[in-house]
């Protein structure tokens, strides 16, 4: 398959088995309690059309607060905001990872030809502010060609505010979306694997002018009816949470000939459900039954669906946080065309997290799992070795062998439905998207020849 890299069964072996259950040390109190004494918020619903109302409840000391509506991006601009809304405290619940009771303070129709981008609702008083991020979606009468789905799922997951995100110890573990959502800001704060991370694959593809939709992980949930017209799919950066639902409409999607850029790393990992009004999200990561559903939990890998079997590829723990270019191992394949690249050459130099395309969680070929037709094109040269906590290796620091054994796979091959399928494997490759020219043409003959 085009990898240079030899493993023995012993390392093949160890690959699998060190795809350690959650990235983050889960000793609990990871997060402090919240503090109601600034202002913030959340949506009744991550994803909205043209046309169709949002609603949002805030809490805050002040008597008013200002908000303004923004969509976020290169292109960021304010649409409309409201002015000395009425504030209120709000109250917490006993657990307030299960969901706020909180009232609706006020609604927003999402204007006539707003386009699909991300946007934020930002709140403004005395005490601060606060940023609400949310996806508006196509009209249905006014979709594109390519559709990206936000890893809204992911955003969910990390989201720690009332003193527990997923990865606490306490099993099974559910997360409500009903909770201010700090750590999915587009900017300062945010984490740059959500919406900020998210943006930059959204930014180039605007601006390479291939006019994305935007939807989320629970559209996919809900069904798979939207996504037929489309002739390609983005996944993006990291969409490590996904339902039975999301499984079976993506498998039906490309059983039916649809095509898939999957721009991610970590991604169709952990299985999760959601409750009846799909506001509650539950994770077991020790493999027991879903309380919500009585179905079984864990990773994908071990409930008899490998990640592999779909994007070719699998999260593995070397070369965690380490950044680095990839190695071309086929440079006369038509995915790199108009690049002249000659064996072993490195592309994806360049990047916004570390200077490298290969970079912080990184997925593999693994034979038995993955297709049989699968093509290594090219493999990240990161190093074996994984970075504890707060720590990272970026190429070419001299304390690192970049051996390739911790890299990214960039792989291709044909669905039986008849689609193609090309997986970066990497969380910072739309990091690199947004800058490198290499990493462009790639994924610009890909997208080009899917929509052919």
């Amino acid at each position: 398959m085009g990898n240079t890299t030899e493993r023995t069964p012993e390392e093949k072996a160890r690959i699998i088995d060190s795809a350690l259950p959650g990235s983050l040390q889960c000793v609990p109190p990871l997060y402090p309690p919240p503090d109601m004494s600034v202002i913030q918020g959340f949506t009744n619903r991550l994803t909205a059309s043209p046309g169709e109302p949002i609603e949002f409840k805030v809490s805050t000391p002040m008597e008013n607060y200002d908000v303004r509506f923004y969509r976020m991006g290169k292109r960021s601009q304010e649409i409309e905001g409201i002015n000395r809304l009425k504030g209120s405290l709000k109250s917490l619940t006993a657990l307030p990872w299960e969901g706020c009771q909180w009232e609706t303070d006020f609604e927003w129709m999402v204007p006539t030809g707003t386009p699909p981008a991300f946007y934020s609702a930002e709140l403004s008083d005395a005490s601060g502010s606060f940023h609400i991020p949310f996806v508006v979606k196509p009209s249905a009468d006014k979709r594109s060609r390519v559709a990206v789905l936000a890893s809204t799922n992911t955003w969910n997951a990390y989201n720690g505010w009332g003193g527990s995100s997923t990865y606490c110890a306490d099993q099974p573990r559910v997360t409500s979306l009903d909770r201010p959502m700090d750590s999915a800001r587009p900017a300062a704060k945010g984490r740059s694997h959500l919406v900020r991370g998210e943006g930059w694959i959204l930014d180039w593809l605007q601006d390479a002018g291939y006019q994305p939709d935007l939807y989320g992980d629970l559209d996919l949930h809900q069904g798979w009816d939207w996504l037929r017209e489309y002739p390609v799919l983005v996944i993006s950066t990291h969409s490590e949470y996904w339902t039975l639902q999301m499984r079976d409409h993506l498998d039906a999607y490309l059983q039916a000939g649809g095509n898939l850029l999957y721009l991610s790393g970590n991604g169709l990992y952990w299985k999760v459900t959601f409750d009846d009004d799909l506001r509650v999200m539950e994770v077991c990561r020790d493999g027991r039954a879903h309380e919500q559903t009585g179905e079984k939990g864990g990773l994908w890998r071990n409930l008899g669906r490998t990640e592999h079997s779909v994007i070719g590829v699998g999260f593995i723990a070397e070369g965690y946080m380490t950044y680095a270019p990839y190695r071309t191992l086929k440079p006369d394949h038509w995915v790199f065309e108009g690049l002249d690249l000659q064996k072993n050459d490195l592309i994806g130099t360049e990047g916004l997290l570390g200077d490298g395309a290969s970079g912080w969680e990184m997925d593999q070929v693994v034979p038995d799992w993955s297709p049989s037709n699968i093509e290594i094109l090219a493999e990240g040269i990161n190093p074996s070795d994984p970075m504890k906590a707060g720590l990272d290796a970026r190429y070419p620091d001299p304390n690192y062998n970049w051996d390739g054994k911790g890299g990214a796979h960039m792989t291709y091959y044909v669905h039986p439905g008849g689609g193609g399928v090309f997986s970066a494997g990497s969380i910072s490759f739309g990091a690199s998207l947004a800058v490198d020219k290499g990493i462009q043409t790639i994924v610009s003959n890909v997208l080009n020849k899917f929509l052919d």
